[in-house]
Parts: C-alpha cells; structure tokens; sequence
C-alpha cells in the first residue's frame, strides 16, 4: 500500500508538472501567431499548396518562439509575478515550476523554434531571430520603459505580418504594413490600459512602465491607433478591391471590420483588454464581426 500511495503521488506530481509546463507555455495566446497568414491571405496565395505549407511551418516556429520567451519571462519575473493578484498563480511564481526549469525549457522552445524558422528560409530565420532577441530584451529591460514597452510588444506583432509575407514571398503594400503596425499598437495599448485599471494605485509596484501612463494618455494613443488601423484597412480594402467587377466585397468588409474594432475598444475602455487574446477568444461581438469580414475579404480574393 505504501508503495503504491507512493507511485500514485509521483503520478500526480509529474502530472501537475506538465500541466505547469502547459499554461507557461501560453497556448492560448498562440492565436496571435495568426498575423502570420495575414499577408499570404491579403495576396491571394494562401490557398497554394507549398506557400500553405510554408506558411504554417513558420506559424509554427513563432508559437514555439513565443512559448520560450514565455518561459523566460517568468523565470526571470517570479519574485515580482508573486505580488501581482493574477500572476502569482502562474506556474513559475507559484512554484510548480522551477525557474532553472523555466530557463531550460524556454532555451529549448527558443532553439526550436528558430530551427523550424530556418528550415523555411534564411529569411525567416532572420525575422524570427530578430523576434527572438526583441522579446528576450523586451524581458529583461524593455519591459520596464514606458512607451518604448507597447512599441516594443507592437514590433513583436508587426514581425509576425512580417514573417508570414517573406516566408509566402508576398507581397506587402504601404496600407497592409500601416494596418500591422498600427492594429498591433492598439492591442499593446489596450492591454496597457487594462493593467493599469485592474491593478489601481499598486500598477506601477507590478509593472513600472505603468508608472508613465495616466488615463488621458492612453486615451489619445487608442483613439489615434484605433483611427489609423480603420483608415489603414479601408486604404488597403478600397485600393485591392479598386479594379475588381462586380459586387465590392473588398470595400464591403470595411463595415464589419469598423465594428469589431469599436467593440474592442469598448472592452478596452471598460478594463478588458489586459489580455487581448481573451478579446478573440472570448467576445462573441468581435468573433461574429471577424467572421463577417473575413468571409467578405475570401468573397473578393478568392472566389468572386
């Protein structure tokens, strides 16, 4: 019996371990990833066989990239994640993972990652590189800067855009580049806002970058990107779908897209937009007005 209550007990140990390993390695946050594909989808390719291929490959290399720096993070974060209300619960600050063991396998998910970017193409393998070394500066000092941190974080979601046009070898207008920076830089300063409210008066002992932001500031940085990214994409939309007979669905999808963004922002404005996945994955607002103008963009590139 007492070998058996034993075994039981290490059973149950490995298995809180690796469900650990699990919520550190993010992977509901890996529907950021998507950006990838967005480029390839905006050019009319994504539905060829080897881009496809190419392009999920390198989707890939990013959540494997992306779940390193995770690991990094809080390792490196764990004395500070046990004073935050939410993340103390992380696995690293919570101690069900090691922070030797967090530096591991972040180092191993980093390699991976990497590998896979190379295996597409040396350019690829540059871009996530580049993406590599910003979010593991972004950990360590970056972070700490306001201002330069949702620049920071916005540039990691730009490389991704960026990362799925060279990998699909597609090609980028000034609109479609307008519309990844400036959207990225209004989910940075959405999640900004939203850590700032939820955490009051104490933000800045969680984060110092909040230090620098006050509610008018963040206020004129959301309303600029959010003008920015609708007027990026109806630039993009109108100027695409400009040449093209028949029903405008290009120009169409610029209906649903101004309504997913202004539900955004009212989540934002009401302190949900700490996590800006849980917007995607979590509002059915958004998700209907997504689905709209995505089927509205693959009615104009791909099959009318």
């Amino acid at each position: 019996m007492t070998s058996l209550a034993a075994d039981q007990t290490a059973t149950s140990g490995r298995t809180r371990l690796l469900r650990g390993l699990l919520r550190t390695a993010r992977p509901g946050h890996w529907v950021k990833n998507g950006l990838v594909f967005a480029a390839p989808f905006a050019a009319g390719t994504i539905d060829n066989g080897p881009i496809a291929l190419r392009t999920l490959a390198t989707a890939a290399s990013f959540c494997l990239a992306a779940s390193g720096t995770y690991f990094v993070n809080d390792a490196s974060d764990a004395t500070r994640d046990r004073l935050h209300p939410t993340k103390k619960h992380r696995p690293v600050a919570a101690g069900l993972v090691s922070v030797l063991l967090a530096r591991v396998v972040g180092s191993l998910l980093l390699g991976l990652g990497l590998a896979v970017a190379l295996v597409v193409s040396v350019a690829t393998f540059a871009v996530v590189g580049v993406y590599v070394v910003l979010t593991l500066s972004y950990s360590v000092w970056l972070k700490h800067v306001a201002v330069v941190d949702i620049v920071a974080v916005a540039c990691g979601f730009l490389l991704r855009a960026i990362a799925g046009a060279v990998s699909a070898r597609a090609p980028v207008s000034g609109p479609f580049l307008a519309l990844a920076s400036f959207g990225a830089l209004f989910l940075v300063v959405g999640k900004r806002e939203g850590e700032r409210l939820e955490l009051g008066v104490d933000a800045a002992e969680h984060r110092p970058s909040l230090a620098g932001y006050s509610t008018a500031f963040t206020a004129q940085l959301l309303s600029l990107s959010l003008t920015a990214t609708v007027l990026s994409f109806a630039s993009w939309a109108f100027n695409t779908g400009a040449a093209e007979p028949g029903v405008p669905w290009l120009d169409l999808s610029v209906i649903p897209f101004v309504i997913a963004m202004l539900r955004a922002t009212q989540l934002v404005l009401l302190g949900g937009g700490a996590e800006p996945e849980d917007l995607i994955l979590r509002d059915r607002g958004i998700q209907l007005a997504a689905l709209a103008t995505g089927v509205l963009l693959a009615l104009g590139l791909y099959v009318l």
